[in-house]
C-alpha cells in the first residue's frame, strides 16, 4: 500500500514537472560581435508561479544575454545558444511576471559529459554498491576515450519560479 501511494506521488511531481507543450519554434540567439562559435546548443526555459499552487505560467517575456550574443522570448521557450567549446560564457536570464523580477546566472555546462555521466548513472541505477562502481569505471572509460574538441557546450534547462508580487 505504501508504495502505491509513493509511487502515485512520484508520478504526480513527474508529471508537473513535465511542463506545457512549447508551440513556438525554437528561439535563435543574436550576436553582438563575431563569436567563432563551432556550432549551436539548445536549452529550455519554463516559468512558474508558486502564488496558490504550483503552475506554469506562459507568455512571461525573458532575455538571455551573455558576452557577444542574446536572445529575447516568452516562455516556455526552447532557445539556441552558440557553442563556443570551453569558451563559453557565464549568461545571465531575466524574465519579469506580474511586476516580479527573476534573474539567474548560469553557467555553461559541457552538454556531452553531462550525457556521459547521465547514462552511466542510468545503467547502474538500482544496482547498489556494485552498481556505483561499475557506473563510476563506464563514465571514467566513456570520458578518456572521447575527442573532447568535439564535445558541445551549452546552458543548462532552466525552471524560473516566482512566488508573487511584493507590495
Amino acid at each position: 500500500m505504501n508504495k502505491v501511494i509513493l509511487l502515485i506521488g512520484a508520478g504526480a511531481i513527474l508529471s508537473a514537472c513535465a511542463g506545457a507543450p512549447i508551440e513556438q519554434e525554437p528561439i535563435p540567439y543574436r550576436a553582438t560581435k563575431t563569436l567563432h562559435e563551432k556550432g549551436t546548443s539548445n536549452f529550455t526555459v519554463r516559468t512558474y508561479s508558486t502564488k496558490g499552487s504550483y503552475t506554469e505560467v506562459k507568455g512571461v517575456p525573458c532575455q538571455f544575454k551573455a558576452d557577444g550574443f542574446y536572445a529575447d522570448f516568452v516562455t516556455p521557450a526552447v532557445v539556441v545558444s552558440p557553442d563556443m567549446g570551453p569558451r563559453t560564457p557565464v549568461a545571465s536570464l531575466t524574465c519579469t511576471y506580474e511586476g516580479e523580477k527573476y534573474f539567474k546566472i548560469v553557467q555553461p555546462i559541457n552538454d556531452t559529459t553531462t550525457k556521459i555521466d547521465q547514462n552511466a548513472s542510468a545503467a547502474g541505477a538500482g544496482a547498489g554498491l556494485i552498481g556505483v562502481i561499475v557506473t563510476g569505471i563506464s563514465s571514467s572509460s566513456q570520458r578518456a576515450r572521447r575527442d573532447a574538441n568535439l564535445d558541445v557546450y551549452g546552458y543548462p534547462d532552466i525552471m524560473a519560479q516566482f512566488k508573487g508580487v511584493k507590495n
